[in-house]
């Protein structure tokens, strides 16, 4: 991992300052907000110990493999909140989170519910909605980084 890297949840933070050490247990989200991008970010690192880990006992899966399908998330745009303050014992978050699979740009569009238990954020579960459109081959590659798609995420 470099440690200059940027925070795959948007913040413009560096990982290790924002989402890394919430994710490795050496930090807690203090916000709704705040654990829905450490929940992003753990997607997008694979985290699947920590997914679940965040998730509230009553909607948690019994296992989730994140490498079933191979996935390249691409970004996340937090569009709103609703409660979910560190004084709160819930909260919405709705998001926009981008991606890549199969040769599509994926947007799933996702209003989140989180509880508090004893001080501690969880996912408790969310209305998604998607939308998916084919990637040209030749069209710049919607991961930001100014290739043509076929050179770099197809």
């Amino acid at each position: 991992m470099n440690k200059q890297e940027q925070c795959p949840c948007g913040s413009k933070k560096l990982f290790p300052e924002c989402c890394m050490p919430i994710i490795q247990g050496n930090g807690m989200a203090e916000t709704a907000e705040q654990l829905m991008r450490s929940r992003y970010t753990a997607f997008s690192k694979k985290e699947n110990e920590y997914l679940l880990a965040s998730w509230a006992k009553e909607t948690r899966p019994k296992q989730l493999d994140t490498d079933e399908v191979p996935i390249k998330w691409i970004g996340l745009e937090v569009l709103d909140t609703e409660e979910g303050s560190s004084e709160d014992n819930s909260g919405t978050v709705s998001f926009i989170a981008s991606f890549i699979v199969s040769g599509h740009l994926c947007h799933l569009q996702e209003k989140s519910r989180f509880t508090k238990k004893d001080d501690i954020w969880f996912y408790l579960d969310g209305i998604p909605k998607s939308a998916t459109t084919k990637i040209a081959r030749n069209s710049s590659c919607p991961c930001g980084s100014g290739k043509k798609f076929k050179r770099c995420c197809l």
